[in-house]
Parts: structure tokens; C-alpha cells; sequence
């Protein structure tokens, strides 16, 4: 807010002008020095806007609060002025915001959008943001005195962090947080460590690592891998993944990304995973096979052979191949591959319930509580 504040300033530096050379001046020397302006003044006019400037936007937003408690507005959370909250959407979704609320993006997408007349303020940048404008990654937007703001989400998935009133107008568009939420509460999928969004950053690109991850996770094999004392030949995988790695590679399941001069195998546990490697640990999970004389498909192929076989419908193939694949459409097919069928007309939903991995009773709870949206659908 200081330098928003430092662009009022010069107002009051203007009007303050006559009673600035009568304190500073003497009989002897009524000039005012440049040093004493740099120095004194106009440091003091900057904090004094700051605070009629704070001041004025509490007052505005406590006005606000109020109108909306006294309205009962059903859709309008209840909001502490000092306090922060953290909201998950998803494509579409609007936050409308009354004069005196603040926004921030934490992950994902949004454009800033205010009839005429009104102004958003990035309090971070300190600016005033045109009508449409992209919200910048972690600036505070301030809907400015006698303007409703509209934040609408432009990506899959997003986190913003609200402060103040707000109402949400949500989108029919799917949900990735509320596939993510199910995956987890089945054991089948887990975050980052993130301290917002649930931890998932599902707006973030997968790794080689983490397709691994999820695919032993949906074979029913992640105990077995955390369990295995074979040795780690691979010589740039952390600490945290080393048995993950060690595993797949005893069982045949990755043979890594090449070898190195000295002969030292490499993994690229950091490599950007794509949709149609992450498609490729799927169709094995279902029981397909990509090597061998009798190979049902090959890693080229991935996503074609899916779309033949029912896996993803032509909508989520379009979508995975023209769009971003980031965490978001990881869970999106882990969550769909578990009632996809395999090669032998199974499920894999039922695979993971005969090893014991899931209770298929509550497998089929856990989905039925979700709204499960398909593209397409």
C-alpha cells in the first residue's frame, strides 16, 4: 500500500504547501532547503496518507460488513476483517466482491473484471488494474471505494485467499479438488506438503517420480515398494523416493531414462511427466502390456489405445492432448481409471479390494459422494 499511497501524496504535499514554508523558513532564510523536503516532509505526508488511507478503507469495509450482516446475504460468508481465508475452485467459478474486500491468487488463474466507474487496486504493485486484467500471482487486489469486483477463474483448478465479504457463484464445470479430495480419502492420492489448497498444488506439472508413485498406488503395490530392500541403482533419485525407484525397476516396471558415461543409471525422478506416459503406468495398471511380441500398445500410442478401449472418452483425449497436464488431470484419470475396465472386463477397483488396498463397499461410498463430473458429459 506505500506506494499507492505515495501517488495521494502529492495531493496533499500541494495543499499543504503554505503551512511547509512557514514552519521551515526563518526572517533570515525563508527558503525551504531540498534536503529538509527529502528528509522531513515528505516522509511525513507519506505516512500521514498511509493512515488516512488505511483508516478510510477499514472504514468502508466495516460499512460493507455490515450492510450484508444486516441484508443476511445466504451466499456471503461471514468475514473478520484481519483475517484470511483460503478458497479452492475451479474453471468458471466467480468471486463477486463488495468495495473493501481483498483477493489474492495463490495457484492457478483468474482475470479481474469491475463495472465502470469502479477500481481494483493491486496493493502489491500499486497500481490501479484495467477492467479484464490477468490477476498477478501473489498481489493483494483491493476492490477500491464504490466498486464490486468479479474474480473469475480461467484454469482447471485455483486457489485464491479471500479477506473480507464475498459471494461465490460456482461454475458447472468439473471439480479436479473434489476428485483429489476422494483419491485421498481412499489412500490413492496425496499432497505436496503445500500450505494452501489442500496441499495438492494440482495446478502444478507432475514428475516422473510422481506418476511412478501413483501408479504403484493403483496396483495395489505401495507397501511392497516402501518394503523392498533391494538396491537403488539409480544415481539421481532423493532420499523419500529410493525404494519407490528400487522397486519398479526390480519388477520391470521402469528401466529409467538412460545411462550416463560411467555407466550409472539415471531415472529423472524431476522430468516432466506427460499425459501419455502418466496414460501408459494406467493401461498397465488395468493389465495391459506395452513390451514384448504380444504388446497390447506402446508409449506413443497410449492415449489413441485408451480412447479404442474406453478409458477416456474423445473429450478427455482432446483435452489431453491439445491442454496443460498438470496434478489436476493426474487425479482426474486416477480417479476414473478405478472404474475403467481392464483387459480381462474387470475393474480395478476390484483388483485393489482383492489385495486388500481398498474396501470396495467404501471405494463405491467414497464415489458416490463426490459429483462426479466427466468432460464431455
Amino acid at each position: 500500500m506505500k506506494k499507492f499511497a505515495a501517488f495521494l501524496s502529492a495531493a496533499l504535499i500541494l495543499a499543504g504547501c503554505a503551512g511547509v514554508y512557514a514552519a521551515a523558513g526563518t526572517e533570515a532564510d525563508p527558503l525551504i532547503s531540498l534536503s529538509w523536503l527529502n528528509s522531513h516532509y515528505i516522509p511525513e505526508a507519506v505516512r500521514q496518507a498511509e493512515a488516512q488511507i488505511d483508516a478510510r478503507t477499514l472504514t468502508v469495509y466495516q460499512s460493507v460488513l455490515s450492510g450484508l450482516t444486516s441484508a443476511g446475504a445466504p451466499d456471503t460468508p461471514a468475514a473478520d476483517p484481519a483475517g484470511l481465508s483460503d478458497r479452492r475452485l475451479k474453471r468458471g467459478d466467480v468471486l463477486t466482491l463488495p468495495a473493501g474486500s481483498t483477493v489474492m491468487l495463490l495457484a492457478g488463474s483468474a482475470s479481474i473484471s469491475y463495472s465502470s466507474g469502479g477500481t481494483v487496486v493491486d496493493l502489491t504493485a500499486g497500481q490501479a488494474l484495467p477492467a479484464g486484467a490477468a490477476a498477478a500471482a501473489f498481489h493483494r487486489l483491493l476492490a477500491a471505494e464504490n466498486t464490486t469486483a468479479a474474480v473469475t477463474v480461467t484454469s482447471d483448478t485455483a486457489v485464491l485467499s479471500t479477506e473480507g465479504a464475498y459471494t461465490l457463484s460456482p461454475s458447472g464445470n468439473v471439480d479436479y479438488h473434489a476428485l483429489a479430495d476422494a483419491l485421498a480419502e481412499l489412500g490413492l492420492f496425496r499432497g505436496t506438503g503445500a500450505a494452501y489448497g489442500s496441499g495438492y498444488e494440482l495446478e502444478s506439472a507432475p514428475t516422473r517420480v510422481v506418476g511412478l508413485v501413483m501408479f504403484l498406488r493403483l496396483i495395489g503395490e505401495e507397501q511392497a515398494a516402501l518394503a523392498c530392500t533391494e538396491a537403488n541403482p539409480f544415481a539421481d533419485t532423493p532420499a523419500w523416493c529410493e525404494r519407490y525407484v528400487a522397486y519398479a525397476y526390480t519388477k520391470g516396471y521402469t528401466k529409467g531414462v538412460g545411462a550416463g558415461s560411467g555407466g550409472q543409471l539415471y531415472f529423472g525422478p524431476d522430468a516432466a511427466l506427460s499425459a501419455g506416459e502418466y496414460m501408459t503406468f494406467l493401461l498397465r495398471a488395468l493389465g495391459y502390456s506395452d513390451s514384448g511380441a504380444a504388446a497390447d500398445f506402446s508409449w506413443s500410442t497410449a492415449l489413441s489405445f485408451a480412447l479404442e478401449r474406453g478409458v477416456v472418452n474423445p473429450a478427455e483425449y482432446q483435452s489431453l492432448t491439445a491442454g496443460p497436464f498438470l496434478r489436476a488431470q493426474v487425479a482426474y484419470l486416477s480417479l476414473y481409471a478405478l472404474t475403467a475396465p481392464t483387459k480381462d472386463a474387470d475393474t480395478l477397483a476390484s483388483r485393489l479390494a482383492d489385495r486388500g488396498v481398498v474396501d470396495e463397499a467404501e471405494l463405491y461410498t467414497t464415489l458416490n459422494a463426490v459429483a462426479l463430473e466427466r468432460l464431455g458429459s
